[in-house]
């Protein structure tokens, strides 16, 4: 059996650790918000939250050399993250699920977990394939009206359908990566919503 992550935090990390908190309550309201309320503007946080959580990078220069620096909030509060691995086999289809992972296996290093391919699809009978990292990054600068230039090998090669498909399977992959139970967080959620609700029309 696979042994659990434990974090130990230090007084140093705990600010760190708040603002991982706060960003994935903000991911799981936005997920909810999207799959209950059909609220697809969403999108657009679960993206950003996503970036900022597992795939925020800072270039910078140190000895005149150019260097990548990880700035992701899950490496903040564990210098040694895993997730769950993609499936096996990620099919060439129209039809995408929020299936995504392979429950059953051993988590992966955030690295290898990044490079994973993610979407693969023919264009003009040539394999196009898109990796974890670039999906989500392109995803969040696309829907977060950035002009970076694009890294995909054809602008269109998800469509916009299966992107926010693809997006909600990877937020999920992550809340069960770090043992999170969404369905639970998703319902006290709610509740809390319907109680504020319920006090604004007692308070008019």
């Amino acid at each position: 059996m696979e042994r659990k992550n434990r974090l130990v935090f230090t007084r140093s990390n705990a600010a760190a650790k708040r603002k991982f908190d706060e960003a994935i309550t903000i991911l799981e309201y936005s997920v909810m918000l999207v799959e209950l309320f059909g609220l697809e503007e969403f999108n657009n946080i679960i993206a950003g939250q996503l970036r900022l959580i597992l795939c925020e990078t800072k270039n910078t220069r140190i000895k005149r050399e150019k260097v990548t620096i990880d700035q992701s909030l899950i490496k903040k509060i564990n210098p040694n993250p895993r997730l769950y691995p993609i499936k096996d086999s990620i099919q060439m289809s129209n039809v995408i699920t929020e299936d995504i992972f392979d429950y059953t296996k051993q988590r992966i290093e955030l690295k290898l977990w990044r490079n994973q391919i993610i979407y693969k699809t023919d264009i003009e009978g040539k394999i196009q394939e898109i990796k974890i990292i670039d999906f989500i990054k392109e995803t969040a600068n696309k829907i977060g009206g950035a002009q970076a230039e694009s890294s995909f090998p054809n602008k269109s090669i998800v469509s916009d359908g299966h992107t926010k498909i693809m997006l909600r399977g990877i937020a999920k992959g992550l809340f069960k990566s770090i043992g999170r139970d969404y369905k639970k967080h998703a319902s006290m959620n709610l509740s809390h919503i319907m109680q504020k609700i319920e006090q604004s029309a007692l308070g008019d």
